[in-house]
């Protein structure tokens, strides 16, 4: 195996898929259970902020390198 070999980058691969994957997921989970519970009047603003937060945790995933 030469040096630089397939394994060599695979943690940054995982790692920017994680970043690109999963906050948007959790983002628009809590932000669509926060427009339901504001439906029946019980607005939380932490949870639309928490949400925002997560959909901004996307471009974080941009950051890291591809090689």
């Amino acid at each position: 195996m030469a040096a630089g070999g397939p394994s060599r980058g695979g943690w940054r691969r995982t790692l920017r898929l994680a970043l690109t994957v999963v906050p948007p997921l959790v983002g628009v989970v809590l932000i669509g259970q926060a427009v339901v519970a504001s439906i029946g009047g019980d607005i939380r603003r932490w949870e639309f902020a928490l949400g925002a937060v997560c959909l901004c945790l996307t471009s974080a995933g941009r950051l890291v390198p591809k090689e």
